[in-house]
């Protein structure tokens, strides 16, 4: 019984644990704003990725560490401050900040203020 009673508790755990990470249908602003964060630091990582030495090396933060490294500005804008891990010239993994905004208008991705130190 006791063994029966830790199986249902721990489906039940899963199940309270994939409705509050993917949230309910009744919020679906939050769910589409969470959406288009990701996809803005999705076209900063393109953008960064177009400036770096081995673009192909390129490591970013996990997506938890991507989520903090998003701010929401309004109209459709982001400010995304993050770093990424590359192969410099010499062959070396280095860690970089790099910092942007991405915006969203008229059905066109574009960067601004993309600065990677």
């Amino acid at each position: 019984m006791k063994k029966q009673l830790l199986h249902i508790s721990s489906i039940l755990a899963i199940f309270a644990f994939i409705f509050l990470a993917f949230g309910s249908d009744d919020d679906n602003s939050s769910s589409s704003a969470d959406t288009n964060k990701m996809l803005a630091y999705n076209y900063a990582e393109d953008f960064v990725k177009q400036r770096l030495k081995s673009p192909s090396t390129a490591e970013f933060p996990g997506l938890f560490e991507k989520a903090d490294h998003i701010t929401e500005l309004g109209n459709e804008e982001y400010r995304i401050n993050s770093w990424v891990d590359s192969q410099n010239g010499f062959g070396a993994m280095i860690r970089s900040k790099f910092s942007c905004k991405i915006i969203f208008k008229d059905d066109k991705v574009r960067v601004e203020d993309l600065v990677i130190d």
